[in-house]
């Protein structure tokens, strides 16, 4: 993204990443920007960061406004085995779905906007729950900072995953482009990347230490080191994960795109013109999964979501048991790829520190009760017995 800006330049937001006071922060970018050049090359950095300079300043107002005891923010704690935020335009469907599948009773109306505030709700799946969280709608311009665009795309970043919902009965595939852009903008992916970067800087020790998730493409660790000195980086911990770039480096340094994974909810079957919106959403779309439903006929709506929403998210349960009692009903919810070391930090720290040793039961058993260590991988429906 980011190709030969001037030393000046990189030593400028050296002093942005040190300050802490968000004032301080606004006037060292508006310093940046005037000394990074405007060419093609770095129009997606100089519109970050223009964002970033009004997100800060949203946040200094958002402040003012908490001293004055005025409206509470948008912030939710997470809740069950995770939190997916229900993104789309406004009357598209997204209160009658939370009413239909959720505990919550959102206001359901047919004028536009009736959502002002986040509304979260628990969907049922098995023996776990999601939390479903009904946003605010997403309007051209949100991640600029129109209607409260800010704060619904901070709720993106922070969940787990995302349904991007829409209305199959008028124009889905413009209705999909202005949420996918505005995420976009807003440097959430809903696509898997790739590779992916993360730059954490140390305030004590020096030296680049890097984590192997992955390789360098294109570059090497020494032009790694290079760079990261460049911008006064001397002591960090470098987290590689697929293929990366030197560029993806540097782009991670201005902050670091996630991603989260998404789902496409296309609502209003019943209504005419909805199958022929469909077949255009599924070729717009290609590679995300999209899934036809009608709130008006919600039977079955709640296990055919709860089902998407489990291969998204790549969960697992594992249920625990002590030595000579029945297992758990309770599942521990974890993702794919977690092993018992996983398990035992989540339960306790003095599990992982006294560790003997676990038994298992279940799909990834070789045998009942098998002996396993640490590193032995998990999977949905194990049973695990920690001996420490």
């Amino acid at each position: 993204m980011v190709t030969n800006l001037p030393m000046r330049a990189k030593l400028k937001w050296a002093e942005v990443v040190a300050a802490r006071d968000p004032r301080e922060k606004i006037r060292l970018m508006q310093e940046f920007l005037a000394l990074c050049p405007k060419h093609k090359g770095t129009e997606k950095l100089r519109a970050q960061v223009k964002r970033r300079i009004s997100q800060l300043r949203e946040e200094v107002e958002r402040a003012k406004k908490r001293r004055r005891g005025s409206r509470r923010g948008f912030f939710l704690e997470k809740s069950g085995a995770a939190q997916v935020i229900l993104l789309g335009p406004t009357n598209v469907g997204r209160s009658s779905l939370l009413r239909v599948v959720t505990n919550a009773k959102p206001t359901v109306g047919e004028h536009p906007h009736t959502t002002r505030r986040p509304i979260p709700g628990m969907l049922p799946y098995q023996d776990i729950q999601f939390q479903l969280v009904e946003a605010p709608a997403l309007v051209p311009g949100a991640a600029e900072g129109k209607g409260d665009g800010y704060q619904v795309l901070t709720l993106a970043r922070n969940a787990d995953g995302l349904i991007i919902m829409v209305d199959l009965s008028r124009d889905p595939v413009e209705q999909y482009r202005l949420v996918s852009s505005e995420l976009e903008k807003a440097r959430i992916l809903i696509r898997r990347p790739r590779g992916e970067v993360e730059v954490l800087r140390r305030r004590t020790g020096s030296g680049i230490q890097f984590i192997w998730e992955g390789t360098l493409r294109d570059c090497t660790a020494r032009q790694v080191v290079d760079l990261l000195r460049e911008y006064r980086i001397t002591s960090a911990l470098v987290r590689v994960r697929g293929e990366v770039t030197l560029e993806m480096v540097e782009d991670a340094l201005y902050g670091s795109p996630l991603y989260r994974p998404t789902l496409v909810l296309g609502n209003k079957m019943d209504l005419p013109g909805a199958e022929e919106g469909l077949r255009r959403l599924r070729e717009t779309v290609q590679d995300l999964e999209v899934i036809p439903i009608s709130c008006k006929e919600p039977k079955g709506l709640e296990g055919l979501l709860g089902e998407a929403l489990f291969r998204l998210l790549g969960i697992i349960r594992v249920y625990t048991k002590e030595v000579g009692e029945a297992p758990s009903k309770v599942p521990l919810v974890l993702r794919e790829g977690a092993t018992v070391e996983d398990l035992a930090k989540m339960i306790h720290s003095d599990f992982l520190k006294n560790f003997k040793y676990a038994r298992l039961w279940g799909p990834s058993a070789k045998f009942p009760g098998e002996r396993v260590g640490l590193n032995r991988p998990l999977k949905d429906g194990d049973i695990v017995e920690l001996h420490a």
